[in-house]
């Protein structure tokens, strides 16, 4: 596979590609050739997630001197989530290049946010072993850069639940928001969870996550114009 395009856009050229093709290599791929899990980009994963910890972390401690642990952290959660990770992905036709099984691919598997965030994450641990942390925390804040700007100042929104119930109390007729969890699957590492919204006992929406809390602000995030429809701004 040619990856000179997707090098260009990301900003870094590997020295070793068997590192990059394993970032994009996905757990369904790997099962359907009767392969082993550590083939997948999993373990990279694992390692992604706390490289770009530790990057976003100390990019914040420096450009905000005077904020307290408690705000680094909310600004944090918003910028290192499945959901500014995938629209990173999406933006470098991650999906396009990943290697995953048929199945998973007929189910829209090249573009569901956690397989988009995986890959992010794993592409940052490649990117790390093939050169250092100097290079990997350039890749990293380059690609990331525009989030964080928009988390900074404010304008990156993540607590949907939390958004929906305050509209829904809003209402001169009132309803209560419940969250239901419907299904759950998958190995303790890669669960996944789909959460149905209602109102009252008005569905407004499903979604599916890596966690209960994950599937119920994605749940809640299209719930709020589902809800916003039915009963008016």
């Amino acid at each position: 596979m040619d990856y000179n395009g997707f090098e260009s856009k990301y900003g870094y050229t590997f020295r070793n590609k068997e590192l990059l093709k394993l970032a994009l290599t996905h757990t369904t791929y790997v099962f359907e050739k009767q392969g082993q899990h550590y083939e997948s980009n999993q373990r990279l994963e694992y390692i992604g997630d706390a490289v770009i910890d530790l990057v976003i972390g100390r990019k914040l401690y420096d450009l905000k001197p005077q904020a307290d642990e408690g705000y680094l952290s909310k600004i944090r959660s918003i910028i290192v989530c499945e959901e500014s990770f995938a629209k990173v992905a999406r933006k470098l036709n991650v999906g396009e290049l990943l290697l995953m099984g048929k199945g998973e691919e007929q189910t829209g598997g090249r573009d569901k946010d956690s397989t988009l965030a995986d890959a992010f994450e794993a592409l940052a641990a490649a990117v790390f072993f093939d050169s250092d942390y100097e290079t990997v925390e350039k890749v990293i804040l380059s690609n990331l850069e525009e989030t964080i700007n928009l988390a900074i100042d404010g304008k990156i929104f993540l607590d949907y639940k939390s958004r929906l119930l305050e509209i829904a109390q809003m209402k001169d007729n009132q309803h209560k928001i419940t969250f239901t969890v419907t299904d759950e699957r998958g190995p303790q590492h890669q669960k996944e969870f789909d959460v149905e919204v209602y109102a009252d006992d008005i569905f407004l929406a499903k979604a599916t996550g890596r966690s209960k809390k994950d599937a119920e602000q994605k749940g809640a995030k299209a719930a709020i114009s589902v809800y916003e429809s039915k009963f008016g701004k």
